[in-house]
C-alpha cells in the first residue's frame, strides 16, 4: 500500500497522535489519497509506512505542518480584521487624531460583535510579548474566554501590569 513511489507525505491528525494522516499518489499520479491508521506500532500499515518514513520524521513533519498552519490561520486572520477596519493600516500615523479615534472606536463599539472579539483576542496573542510568553495559564484562559471587548482588555491589562 505505502511505497517509496507513491508515499506523499505523513502527519499525526490529532493532538494525542493516535492517528496518522498518509498521502499517497494514486496509480496514475493524478490525484492525492489521504489514509488514516492509527500509531500502533503491531499494526501491517503502520509497518509499511515505517519503510518509508521514520517516526522522527513524521513528528517532525506534523511539527511543520501544524506550525505552517497555524502562521496562515493568523494570516487570515488579520487580513479580515484590516479588511473589516478592525486593525488600523500600517500606513496609518500613530500620531494622529484619526489614529486616535479608530482605536476609541474599535475597542468601545460593538461590544459583543464576536468577530470583532475574536480579531481582538488574536491580535492580542499575537502582538503582546507579555501575554504570548507569560506562564499564567488563568490569565490566558481568561482572554480566551472574554464574551466582551471589555472583558478581554481587563484580562490583558491584569497580565501586563
Amino acid at each position: 500500500m505505502f511505497n517509496k513511489d507513491n508515499f506523499v507525505e505523513a502527519s499525526f491528525i490529532d493532538n494525542d497522535r493516535k492517528n496518522i494522516e498518509v498521502l499517497t499518489k494514486s496509480d496514475d499520479g493524478e490525484a492525492v489519497i489521504p489514509t488514516i491508521i492509527p500509531f500502533n506500532e503491531e499494526n501491517h500499515m503502520f509497518k509499511e509506512l515505517m519503510e518509508v518514513t521514520t517516526l522522527d520524521k513524521l513528528h517532525e513533519d506534523t511539527h511543520n505542518k501544524k506550525k505552517a498552519e497555524s502562521e496562515l490561520y493568523k494570516q487570515e486572520v488579520m487580513r479580515i480584521a484590516k479588511e473589516d477596519g478592525l486593525l488600523s493600516s500600517i500606513a496609518k500615523e500613530e500620531s494622529n487624531d484619526e489614529y486616535f479615534t479608530s482605536v476609541i472606536d474599535a475597542v468601545t463599539k460593538k461590544q459583543d460583535d464576536e468577530d470583532h472579539l475574536f480579531a481582538f483576542k488574536i491580535a492580542v496573542f499575537d502582538q503582546i510579548k507579555e501575554v504570548s510568553e507569560s506562564d499564567n495559564v488563568e490569565g490566558k484562559k481568561k482572554i480566551r474566554q472574554a464574551k466582551n471587548k471589555i472583558e478581554l482588555f481587563r484580562a490583558v491589562f491584569d497580565m501586563i501590569e
